[in-house]
């Protein structure tokens, strides 16, 4: 979505490509933040480092979709790169901890195929959306707290 937002809609006082580098930088950023943290926590309850980094990622975008700017975009690109990367590995590290090892590579397969399914997903809703910043990132943030709202309430019970 945030591609074809860009294209039409650039950052503040900059060109399509330059903010889609904007964009693309702090996301890599943060996902290499996010490795870097996620194995520094490596030994951390991974169920409660989801749940915080996912209402952490909630919380930029809710910000980002009232107050959009370019600012706030690139935060949240920083910050659903580092959420992305250390739910990823925190994701493996509960599959390697509490599946079987007899079955461990199939729950390994379909947790990457339910990721890739979401990115498709996702992708989809993206592209029916039309181009305005607000909307797009008000249902990305709506979509982010359907799936966290369950599982924060799923860790607490």
């Amino acid at each position: 979505f945030l591609a074809f937002l860009l294209r039409e809609h650039p950052l503040s006082g900059q060109n399509a490509a330059v903010s889609l580098g904007i964009v693309g930088v702090a996301a890599g950023a943060g996902n290499a933040l996010g490795t870097a943290v996620g194995a520094w926590l490596r030994s951390r309850a991974p169920e409660v480092i989801v749940v915080t980094v996912v209402a952490i990622v909630l919380g930029v975008a809710v910000l980002a979709a009232v107050l959009f700017s370019a600012v706030l975009v690139a935060c949240l690109a920083a910050f659903a790169g580092f959420g992305q990367a250390l739910g990823k590995l925190s994701l493996d590290a509960l599959i390697q901890r509490d599946v079987p090892e007899a079955v461990r590579t199939s729950a390994f397969a379909r947790s990457e195929t339910l990721l890739q399914m979401a990115w498709v997903l996702g992708g989809a809703i993206g592209i029916v959306l039309p181009l305005n910043g607000v909307l797009g990132l008000s249902v990305g943030a709506a979509i982010v707290a359907c799936g966290w709202l369950p599982t924060a309430r799923g860790l607490l019970a």
